[in-house]
Protein backbone atom coordinates (compact mmCIF):
# COMPACT_ATOMS: atom_id res chain seq x y z
CA UNK A 1 0.00 0.00 0.00
CA UNK A 2 1.51 3.47 -0.89
CA UNK A 3 0.77 6.52 1.45
CA UNK A 4 -2.20 8.08 0.85
CA UNK A 5 -0.43 11.73 1.75
CA UNK A 6 1.94 10.95 -0.96
CA UNK A 7 -1.48 10.70 -2.86
CA UNK A 8 -3.08 13.71 -2.04
CA UNK A 9 0.01 15.91 -3.12
CA UNK A 10 0.51 14.73 -6.02
CA UNK A 11 -3.51 15.21 -6.85
CA UNK A 12 -2.80 19.14 -5.12
CA UNK A 13 -0.14 19.59 -7.76
CA UNK A 14 -1.95 18.27 -10.53
CA UNK A 15 -5.27 20.26 -9.72
CA UNK A 16 -2.73 23.46 -9.16
CA UNK A 17 -1.46 23.34 -13.04
CA UNK A 18 -5.04 22.35 -14.21
CA UNK A 19 -4.74 19.26 -16.05
CA UNK A 20 -6.93 16.60 -16.03
CA UNK A 21 -5.78 12.89 -14.97
CA UNK A 22 -6.15 12.10 -19.00
CA UNK A 23 -4.20 14.95 -19.81
CA UNK A 24 -1.15 13.65 -17.47
CA UNK A 25 -1.49 10.40 -18.74
CA UNK A 26 -1.18 11.29 -22.20
CA UNK A 27 2.02 13.38 -21.15
CA UNK A 28 3.69 10.51 -19.16
CA UNK A 29 2.71 8.26 -21.67
CA UNK A 30 0.53 5.98 -19.31
CA UNK A 31 -1.88 3.22 -21.23
CA UNK A 32 -4.39 5.01 -19.20
CA UNK A 33 -5.89 7.34 -15.99
CA UNK A 34 -6.60 5.00 -14.11
CA UNK A 35 -2.57 4.52 -13.45
CA UNK A 36 -2.15 8.25 -12.22
CA UNK A 37 -5.51 7.63 -10.27
CA UNK A 38 -4.05 5.17 -8.17
CA UNK A 39 -1.06 6.64 -7.30
CA UNK A 40 -3.39 9.86 -6.88
CA UNK A 41 -5.89 7.47 -4.03
CA UNK A 42 -2.41 6.45 -2.36
CA UNK A 43 -3.32 2.60 -4.01
CA UNK A 44 0.35 2.57 -5.83
CA UNK A 45 3.01 5.00 -6.18
CA UNK A 46 4.97 5.85 -9.42
CA UNK A 47 8.51 4.71 -10.69
CA UNK A 48 11.57 6.85 -9.72
CA UNK A 49 11.78 8.17 -13.19
CA UNK A 50 8.21 8.91 -13.67
CA UNK A 51 8.37 10.69 -10.30
CA UNK A 52 10.44 12.83 -11.00
CA UNK A 53 8.53 13.41 -15.07
CA UNK A 54 5.63 14.76 -12.78
CA UNK A 55 7.55 16.68 -10.83
CA UNK A 56 9.03 18.58 -13.63
CA UNK A 57 5.50 18.86 -15.68
CA UNK A 58 3.98 20.10 -12.10
CA UNK A 59 6.77 22.72 -11.96
CA UNK A 60 8.23 21.47 -8.47
CA UNK A 61 11.58 23.25 -7.34
CA UNK A 62 11.79 22.24 -3.83
CA UNK A 63 10.65 18.35 -3.87
CA UNK A 64 10.72 18.45 0.65
CA UNK A 65 8.34 21.51 0.53
CA UNK A 66 6.32 20.73 -1.63
CA UNK A 67 5.39 17.35 -0.02
CA UNK A 68 5.63 18.69 3.72
CA UNK A 69 9.28 17.18 4.50
CA UNK A 70 12.30 18.61 6.17
CA UNK A 71 14.95 18.61 3.40
CA UNK A 72 17.45 16.71 5.71
CA UNK A 73 19.71 19.51 4.37
CA UNK A 74 18.15 22.07 6.38
CA UNK A 75 18.49 22.34 10.24
CA UNK A 76 14.78 21.46 11.98
CA UNK A 77 15.88 24.69 14.70
CA UNK A 78 17.68 27.91 13.23
CA UNK A 79 20.23 29.83 15.51
CA UNK A 80 18.00 32.49 16.50
CA UNK A 81 15.15 30.69 17.84
CA UNK A 82 17.88 28.74 19.73
CA UNK A 83 19.28 32.07 21.12
CA UNK A 84 15.46 33.26 21.74
CA UNK A 85 14.72 30.26 24.21
CA UNK A 86 18.15 30.68 25.33
CA UNK A 87 17.07 34.23 26.34
CA UNK A 88 13.81 33.20 28.15
CA UNK A 89 16.16 31.09 30.62
CA UNK A 90 16.95 32.30 34.08
CA UNK A 91 20.39 32.85 34.99
CA UNK A 92 20.88 29.27 36.67
CA UNK A 93 19.30 27.88 33.64
CA UNK A 94 21.24 29.55 31.12
CA UNK A 95 24.54 28.34 33.30
CA UNK A 96 23.87 24.95 33.04
CA UNK A 97 22.99 25.36 29.33
CA UNK A 98 26.58 27.34 28.97
CA UNK A 99 28.54 24.04 30.97
CA UNK A 100 26.81 21.62 28.94
CA UNK A 101 27.90 23.39 25.70
CA UNK A 102 31.59 23.33 26.70
CA UNK A 103 31.14 19.66 27.77
CA UNK A 104 30.41 18.67 23.86
CA UNK A 105 33.06 20.94 22.38
CA UNK A 106 35.50 19.34 24.66
CA UNK A 107 33.96 16.40 23.71
CA UNK A 108 33.88 16.85 20.03
CA UNK A 109 37.82 18.43 20.17
CA UNK A 110 38.69 15.00 22.13
CA UNK A 111 36.90 12.91 19.79
CA UNK A 112 38.21 14.80 16.50
CA UNK A 113 42.29 14.46 17.33
CA UNK A 114 41.75 10.88 18.10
Amino acid sequence: MANKKFGDTLRELRNSKGYTQQQVANILGLKNKSTLGSWEVGKSEPDGYTFLKLLKLYEVEDVYDAFGEVSPKQPTTNTSEIIEKYNLLNDGYKSLVENQINQLLELQEKNTTE
